[in-house]
């Protein structure tokens, strides 16, 4: 998926978790959505065309388990601790159901205790290799198809809340 669906999962995971509604909290619903993903940006930066080193440590519940884990001190009860541990959890399963072109297909959802491969294949990837890639039918096509089947419910299910929060002026205090 790309980080327009994460996002949009926690956006949701932050509407839904009770916790403060501020700018803090939202950004760090929306990075801890993304984070597994940091893997594939090291590689950008280290200009590596190795994508197969992509989703191979950072993709698994154990990596997921650490980093919630670490970011619970900044939540106080246990919905909200429980709705980023869930916003977390969703990247993988949303990259479970993805069809997955690069050798080795899926990834290792158990890594380091298990080597077993995951990976469903049923919606369309998009394809990050070069800018014809990026800018290709094929990726407005898997982009418009995110939208309809999960951005735009997710934002139906946040409802005219998430609007509202925002607008507040308390919204942008970071304390």
């Amino acid at each position: 998926m790309t980080p327009i669906v994460h996002s949009a999962i926690g956006l949701l995971g932050w509407q839904k978790s009770g916790s403060e509604k501020n700018i803090k909290t939202l950004l760090l619903f929306i990075l801890v959505s993304n984070l597994p993903d940091i893997d594939f940006f090291l590689l950008l930066l280290m200009e590596s065309g190795d994508l197969q080193i992509h989703q191979s440590y950072t993709h698994n519940i154990f990596f997921i388990g650490l980093v919630t884990l670490f970011l619970f001190g900044v939540f106080k009860t246990g919905r909200e601790r429980l709705s980023l541990f869930l916003v977390a959890v969703s990247h993988l399963v949303l990259d479970l159901i993805i069809i997955d072109p690069v050798a080795p297909v899926g990834f290792r959802v158990f890594f380091p205790l298990w080597n077993e491969l995951f990976n469903v294949g049923i919606f369309p990837n998009f394809l990050r290799g070069n800018l014809s890639d990026i800018f290709s039918w094929h990726n407005v096509r898997t982009v418009t198809m995110e939208v309809v089947f999960f951005v735009l419910p997710i934002f139906y299910l946040c409802g005219s809340d998430a609007a509202l929060q925002v607008k507040k002026k308390e919204f942008w205090k970071i304390s």
